[in-house]
Order: structure tokens, then C-alpha cells, then sequence
């Protein structure tokens, strides 16, 4: 009877050991599932970009925190700005815990606004966390007519894009319609490494797209007394620490009614990198996600590798993420009605096929079991990435695997520029 002396009756015992039986039992059971398993971690966009570095520093991490140590493997799945891999994971992804994704911060949004593509409701989505909330800026080439904001009224600016539902598009379209700039958007790049490729040949004067991957990626475009390009705005809900010279979209808002709705298209920011499991998946498997990257977040193994590259962490749990999509789809008709129409590129896009290179040269050297591999060209060691399932790869003309290519082999690569992922691999023995 010691325990009704503490206050605790019989049946409060009884079911704190049953509540302590179960979350065992659940425990075992998510362990249970996920012991031998590979899980799919779903990039929605290329390789070489902030979202796929994000996603392999993640996939290599969180199994660690996962019961059952599962192995995870990663997927690029570019396509429509990123609601290709929304509306996979939705629509045809197991709902079995096996699978998750990092989509575009941009596609929940356009559900909510029922745009055309988005085949999915964001509030059934098991959202998982995000690992940064961010600052979307836009540069343009120090060569462009456009100098400053001021400039963007004045100029027509030719900026490249990789689907509707991407900051590189969204953005510049979002920015005309309510600030009046002048933004030309050419869509059809892969991604964030093929458009700055493009900026770089001077195809466009410039990008919106990520500040930490940005100035992570394109490093040399922001050394200091050699700059490339010139960041010209940023929008998000706070100024960037390291910009605060830069004018905010926000603030530059005709009036009152057009603040209200950049202040909700900018609330998508503070989900910066997300993470979301399809809706269905077993809510203890949900749970234990959630669990390990929560605690992933804070290792310090895994926070070094990701400012090794030279990314932000500033972390937000599943549950915010989940309650944050829950008040935007709550907001104002009238708020939303004008952020959908803000949303819609008025006048015609230019369209790109993106060009491929072809370098020819002796294989040097190969890493990773062959995702890497050099040739020398024209004096020069050149790198190419190796993907097992979207390279092709071929042997004195038959397909072969990535392993199969030797040193003093002379090959082809056909890809966007050195150091990006190949698209083919033509060798000879």
C-alpha cells in the first residue's frame, strides 16, 4: 500500500506498467522492422545541389540513431520542381516506413493553393523535421545590365529555372508580380548545378535560389574583391546574418495587403529543408524518424560533417514542420487567392534542352568503387560522378557496371561540365 501513500492509486500503477509495456513493446517492434532493411531516402532534385547534400550527409547519419540499424541508400528523383519525388512518395512510395524524402520547401505550397501537378494533401504527410530554415537570394552576373534592386524595375533580367514549383522559379515569378521587377525565367535545368553552369557560360545573367547553398556550391562566385555575381535581394521572414546590406522582398512591399501575402509565400522558409514520410506509415515507425533525427541533429559527428561542407544547420523538429503546414493551409482565402495568383508567371518562359559536354582521355585514377573517375584532358586530370542507376555505362560498346571501367582505359565522358554526374561513360578496353 506504499504506493497510495505517494499519491498513486492502483489503477494509475497499473497503467504506467502497461504504457511501459507498450512503448517497450513498440520499440521492439520498429526494431524488429527495420533490422536488415534499406531504407530509400527520395531527393527531389539532381545531384551536385543543396538538397542532394543535405540528403546523403542525412541518409549516412540517422540509421545510426534508427532501432534496428537499418542501411539507407539515396535517390535522386528530379523532375517539376520537386513534385515528381512529392507526389512518388505520396502516391506510389511503401507506406511502410522504408521510404521518405527531402522535398522542395516550395511543394506543400502548392497543393495548398491546388496548382496544377501537386497530386498530394501536405497535412497527410508524416513530416519528419528540416535541417535548416533559409534564405532564398537572387544574384545576377556583375556583367548584367541590373546593379541593384532598382535595377530589376528597369532591366529585363534572364534567369534559369528547374521547374514551377522550385525557388528558381517561384521566386523570380513571385518578385515580378509583386515588386514589379522585370525577370525573364528560361526553365528546363535539371537542377542548381546544371542553371549555374549556365550563369557561368553566360546563357543567363543569374539564379535565385538557396543562400547556404549558394555560397556553398559556387564558392568562387562570392570571393571577397573577385566577386561573380552581385546579390541583388533576399526574402525570407529575418534578413540572412551575413547579408544584412541586402534589401528584404518583404520590405519592399507597395502596401500592406501585398506584405500579408509575402509574408505567408516566405513562412514555406522556416521549413527551410524538409524531410516527410508518406502518409500511412505505421505511427510508431513515424515516432522513431522523428526520434533519430532529433537526436541526429545534435551529434557531433554528423554536425561536423555537414558544416564541412559548408552548409547551415539550424534544425526544426517534425512536429513544427507538421503544425506550421497546418496554419498556412488555415490562412486567409483572400491571402491565399492573391499568393496563388502572385505565383503565376505572367508572359511566356523561354525553354532550354541543356547542353552536354564530351571529354575523351585516359582513366587516371577511380574512387569509391568507382563513382569518381578521372581522365586526363588536354593535360588536365577531369572528374567525372558515377551513378549506378542513371550513368550508363558502356565497355567497347556493351552496357557493363561502373566497376567494370579500369585505369588506362580510354573513355567518354558525356555530362554537364567536369566534376558533375555523368550522364554516359563510353569506353574502350
Amino acid at each position: 500500500m506504499g504506493f497510495l501513500k505517494n499519491g498513486l492509486s492502483a489503477a494509475a500503477v497499473l497503467a504506467f506498467g502497461v504504457g511501459t509495456f507498450a512503448n517497450a513493446s513498440n520499440a521492439d517492434s520498429v526494431a524488429k522492422f527495420y533490422k536488415g532493411k534499406t531504407i530509400k531516402v527520395i531527393v527531389a532534385s539532381s545531384a551536385g545541389g543543396g538538397y542532394d547534400a543535405y540528403s546523403r550527409v542525412l541518409g549516412e547519419h540517422i540509421v545510426r540513431f534508427l532501432p534496428g540499424n537499418p542501411s539507407a541508400v539515396v535517390q535522386n528523383m528530379p523532375g517539376a520542381g520537386g513534385l515528381r519525388a512529392a507526389n512518388f512518395l505520396y502516391v506510389r512510395a511503401p507506406k511502410d516506413g522504408t521510404y521518405f524524402g527531402h522535398v522542395q520547401r516550395t511543394a506543400p505550397f502548392h497543393a495548398i493553393m491546388g496548382r496544377p501537378g501537386a497530386a498530394f494533401d501536405p497535412n497527410k504527410f508524416n513530416w519528419i523535421g528540416s535541417l535548416n530554415n533559409e534564405v532564398t537570394i537572387c544574384v545576377v552576373r556583375k556583367e548584367a545590365k541590373a546593379k541593384t534592386f532598382e535595377d530589376l524595375r528597369k532591366y529585363q533580367t534572364i534567369m534559369g529555372g528547374s521547374g514551377i514549383a522550385s525557388d528558381s522559379e517561384t521566386v523570380p515569378t513571385f518578385l515580378n508580380n509583386m515588386l514589379g521587377f522585370k525577370f525573364k525565367v528560361v526553365s528546363g535545368y535539371p537542377g542548381s548545378t546544371e542553371t549555374a553552369l549556365a550563369v557561368e557560360r553566360k546563357e543567363l545573367d543569374g539564379m535565385c535560389g538557396s543562400y547556404s547553398s549558394l555560397t556553398s556550391a559556387q564558392k568562387r562566385w562570392f570571393k571577397p574583391g573577385k566577386e561573380f555575381v552581385n546579390i541583388l535581394v533576399q526574402a525570407s521572414t529575418r534578413k540572412h546574418a551575413k547579408i544584412p546590406q541586402v534589401p528584404l522582398a518583404k520590405d519592399l512591399a507597395r502596401n500592406s495587403k501585398d506584405k500579408a501575402v509575402m509574408e505567408l509565400n516566405d513562412a514555406r522558409l522556416e521549413m527551410g529543408r524538409p524531410f516527410v514520410a508518406p502518409p500511412g506509415v505505421p505511427q510508431e515507425r513515424v515516432k522513431a524518424l522523428r526520434v533519430a533525427f532529433n537526436q541526429m541533429v545534435k551529434d557531433k559527428q554528423f554536425v561536423n560533417a555537414i558544416l564541412k561542407l559548408g552548409r547551415e544547420l539550424n534544425p526544426v523538429t517534425g512536429q513544427d514542420v507538421q503544425a506550421l503546414i497546418s496554419r498556412v493551409t488555415k490562412a486567409d482565402e483572400t491571402i491565399i487567392r492573391n499568393l496563388k495568383d502572385a505565383l503565376i508567371y505572367k508572359g511566356k518562359k523561354g525553354k532550354v534542352v541543356f547542353k552536354m559536354v564530351s571529354h575523351t582521355g585516359k582513366v587516371t585514377k577511380t574512387k569509391k568503387g568507382n563513382r569518381r573517375i578521372w581522365i586526363s584532358y588536354k593535360g588536365k586530370d577531369v572528374k567525372a560522378k558515377v551513378s549506378g542507376k542513371r550513368t550508363k555505362v558502356t565497355v567497347d560498346g556493351k552496357k557493363v557496371k561502373r566497376k567494370a571501367v579500369k585505369i588506362g582505359m580510354t573513355c567518354t565522358f558525356i555530362y554537364p561540365s567536369p566534376g558533375s554526374e555523368a550522364k554516359k561513360i563510353d569506353c574502350k578496353s
